[in-house]
């Protein structure tokens, strides 16, 4: 029988059914759903773990020893990531709630869960941009020893386990362009980290596929990955979907018919088609719709203009009007709702989905995330399919491994785990969905950068050791259990020694987005900041465009909120055109100090956005010319002929 989820005295609604529980998939024959742990297994993972937790050490400590060799990339994103964490810990140092819940809701294109756990590490060991890493390297640590889990997860036979772990650690932990983005102060080391746990996760509910607890920790280990960037979130949740519904077809195909044969179809449609608030979602959506295909949109409202354009609160709106329907919906028919959904399904909406939905109703903030996951972001006007596919197996192997060889006998081990798969415990085809997915997905941007490999490939060094740990199952006919470990053992460290013994390729710092050569960032402002000591505001200029790094650098410097503005003056076409918008932003001004830096031969131009030399001089036109502000020292700055000149208000 099916029950329908029409609660007493209701005449409207739509109808939702309550099938029985969906059981639990049997295992296969012959396979165990989980493999057995015991004290080999606990002691080789905590061997492991304290392995990379040294490893882990010593990256700290380098750069610790030598801070500024990071600091170079003037643009490079790493200044805003540090810029946000640091501004959180010092709004809680200062106990100003204002600052801090205001940069919280800033947080939209990046989420805020990378920046609260470095205000965290700033707060216990110091306000200090030489701790500024330790976030990713504690993400790197979690991917070590996710793979390791994983890996040994996936078979019940020790050996084979152990070796396949093996495997994919030794190549996760030796690869050269996952260490420099794993020390660095970006959002790809701790991203890894939370997307390995999220496979471990989903791995180990699918064990035990009646436990709650495990899937709501799944549920949780993913919406703290949404809330520390979207799009590792979407390569990691398509696979987990694809690969759940795959391994359950059956009975999700059992409660859909169910579904279907129980619900009046006709009087569904009539209950959503009369429902007022998707009535007007419909009306609002339309009119977002027609705005974007207007474009600029104004009004004059009570003798002022009004921008509608992009119609980003509109697009929140709409959404609002859905999310009520479905409150209301999901009121009446929770009790069927619940029991339709089973476990894992009540898991996911109540700790993943309604978290992630109540954020979308925040001002901008749904916009902003379908900018940032969709092709719109930055697109690479000569992208192509061949292109990446050709640009990514270049990174995979010149930048990811530490000899280019080791890049096609991993793909090679890869397929054979592949093959393997149904010999394996439940779950297993997740891991390879996930590296196949997050493949295709990055190749399909229209964005090529090397560091977007970062938070999937370890996924693909587990389908390695899989495909290791498979060979290495084969021999039990034929090798006795000692022989068999002993092999393991042998083949495992001497991929530790090719790996220990090859140089670090030069093609895995460009591929990380680290600078090898060059002055600091640093050198920027460090000659002249003792001159901005006690000023409430600060204004910073440049030629070559702008940078959080001068913001971080002086509220560190003070552990206060002193105001950095950085006046956005971008797209000039002419020096005219800079000195103009220089003037304007001058007339406006209420810095105490506004700080020039004038680099006739930077480093960091960026024809893109204007920022070249020839037009943007301009704004040292405009602040000749300008009475607002006295001109002061000036300093030779030892990075790209630079001159920085400081203005005092008169």
């Amino acid at each position: 029988m099916v029950d329908v989820g029409r609660q007493d005295g209701e005449t409207t609604g739509i109808p939702v059914i309550a099938p029985r529980p969906i059981p639990a998939a049997p295992p296969a024959i012959g396979k165990a759903r989980e493999a057995p742990r015991n004290w080999l297994d606990i002691a080789a993972f905590l061997i492991v773990l304290a392995a990379a937790i040294g490893v882990a050490g010593i990256m700290l400590a380098g750069y610790y020893h030598a801070p500024d060799l990071l600091w170079r990339g003037f643009h490079h994103d790493r200044n805003s990531h540090y810029s946000f964490g640091l501004d959180l810990a010092l709004a809680v140092r200062t106990f100003d709630p204002a600052w801090f819940f205001g940069e919280l809701e800033k947080a939209k294109v990046w989420p805020p869960f990378h920046g609260l756990v470095l205000s965290a590490v700033l707060l216990l060991g110091g306000i200090d941009h030489r701790l500024g890493i330790v976030p990713s390297l504690i993400g790197w640590v979690m991917t070590i020893a996710f793979v390791w889990l994983i890996a040994r997860r996936l078979f019940v036979d020790r050996c084979s386990g152990l070796f396949a772990a093996a495997v994919a650690v030794i190549l996760t932990a030796a690869s050269p362009a996952f260490r420099l983005i794993s020390a660095d102060v970006m959002l790809e080391g701790l991203g890894a980290g939370l997307s390995a746990a999220g496979l471990w996760a989903y791995l180990r509910a699918e064990a035990k596929p009646d436990a709650p607890g495990r899937w709501r920790l799944l549920a949780l280990i993913l919406t703290v990955l949404f809330f520390h960037k979207g799009n590792y979130w979407g390569l990691l949740i398509a696979p987990l979907a694809i690969a759940y519904a795959t391994e359950h077809l059956a009975p999700i195909g059992r409660t859909l018919r169910q579904i279907w044969a129980a619900t009046r179809l006709k009087a569904v449609l009539k209950a959503t088609a009369g429902s007022p608030f998707l009535i007007l979602a419909a009306l609002v959506a339309g009119l977002v719709a027609a705005i974007y295909a207007h474009g600029p949109t104004a009004l004059e409202l009570f003798g002022q203009s009004v921008s509608l354009y992009p119609p980003e609160n509109l697009t929140t709106a709409t959404y609002a009007l859905v999310f009520l329907w479905w409150t209301f919906t999901w009121l009446r028919h929770r009790a069927a709702i619940d029991h339709t959904l089973g476990t894992a399904g009540r898991a996911l909406l109540y700790w993943h989905l309604t978290p992630i939905a109540i954020s979308f109703l925040l001002p901008h903030r749904l916009s902003k995330f379908l900018w940032f996951v969709s092709p719109a972001n930055n697109p690479d006007p000569n992208h192509s399919l061949s292109l990446g596919l050709q640009f990514y197996w270049r990174v995979f192997a010149d930048g990811f491994h530490l000899v280019p060889w080791l890049a096609p006998i991993a793909v090679a081990l890869a397929l054979i785990g592949l093959i393997a798969i149904p010999r394996l415990t439940p779950g297993a085809r997740a891991v390879f969905l996930f590296a196949l997915l997050a493949w295709v997905g990055v190749i399909a941007h229209p964005q090529h950068q090397g560091r977007f490999m970062s938070t999937w490939v370890f996924s693909v060094w587990i389908c390695s050791g899989v495909g290791a740990g498979a060979l290495l199952a084969l021999t039990r006919a034929w090798l006795p259990p000692l022989w068999r470990g002993a092999v393991a053992a042998a083949l495992a460290a001497i991929l530790l020694a090719v790996n220990l013994m090859s140089p670090m390729p030069k093609a895995a710092a460009t591929y990380a987005l680290q600078d090898a050569s060059g002055p600091s960032d640093l050198e920027l402002i460090r000659p002249y900041l003792a001159e901005l000591d006690g000023a409430h505001e600060v204004a910073m200029f440049t030629t070559f465009g702008m940078s959080k790094l001068f913001a971080w650098v002086i509220r560190e410097r003070c552990r206060c909120h002193t105001i950095v503005d950085d006046p956005f003056i971008a797209g000039v076409t002419s020096r005219e055109e800079a000195r103009a918008l220089m003037s304007e932003r001058i007339a406006q001004s209420t810095a105490d100090v506004v700080v020039i830096i004038d680099a006739p031969h930077s480093r960091d131009e960026g024809p893109g956005f204007g920022w070249v030399y020839a037009n943007m001089v301009g704004i040292v036109d405009a602040m000749a010319d300008q009475t607002r502000y006295q001109r002061s020292n000036s300093y030779a700055l030892p990075i790209d002929d630079a001159t920085a000149t400081i203005w005092r208000r008169r």
